[in-house]
């Protein structure tokens, strides 16, 4: 009896009136924070371009397509050796490894033009290459991406070596640093 005086069994929701608001708004526009400091003062950044800002030309495959100018301070004293990766963070549920650097002394402050310390090792990258050359998204029609620097520091060398498998280094470095920051550039994939 009380079952029909139902009009509706309440799995559906029903269309709002003109003069109602609703609470479905459009996703955020980035996934990732612009920047992020470390836990003691640990930051990176670029001359090339604000965070959270669009990539340099000269960063893509429209342009030089190498890496931007970065910066970093706040290596802790007992830092051992620094990490680099750039992450496409659009999806943060399945983040894709788009470069990664190891070896990377802890008295380096930064990197022109992608150019590294001799100590310094690119792995591969989830394209199966080394070394920066994949912020193109010449296959995507996915609007703008969040593409993530992330600065790690480990207090213990991790023995990664050049040309190795990019997604377990990364583990490797992800779970051995001490600390880590990072900073976001967007990029607007083709139409």
């Amino acid at each position: 009896m009380l079952a029909a005086g139902c009009a509706r069994d309440g799995r559906e929701l029903s269309e709002p009136r003109p003069d109602q608001t609703t609470t479905t708004r459009p996703p955020p526009p980035t996934s990732a924070p612009a920047q992020a400091e470390g836990l003691n003062g640990l930051k990176i950044w670029s001359a090339d371009f604000a965070a959270g800002d669009p990539a340099p030309l000269d960063a893509t495959c429209g342009g030089a397509n190498q890496a931007p100018d970065l910066g970093w301070e706040g290596i802790p004293a007992d830092a051992a050796e620094l990490a680099l990766a750039l992450i496409d963070q659009t999806d943060p549920t399945a983040p894709l490894l788009l470069w990664l650097v190891v070896g990377i002394p802890p008295t380096t402050t930064g990197l022109i033009d992608g150019n590294l310390p001799d100590d310094a090792a690119g792995t591969l990258n989830d394209y199966g290459q080394v070394g920066w050359g994949n912020p193109c998204f010449e296959t995507l029609n996915q609007g703008t991406r969040d593409l993530q620097f992330r600065l790690y520091v480990m207090v213990n060398p991790t023995g990664i070596e050049a040309g190795a498998a990019g997604n377990e280094a990364w583990d490797i470095v992800a779970a051995s640093a001490n600390d880590s920051a990072s900073y976001l550039m967007q990029l607007e994939s083709n139409p």
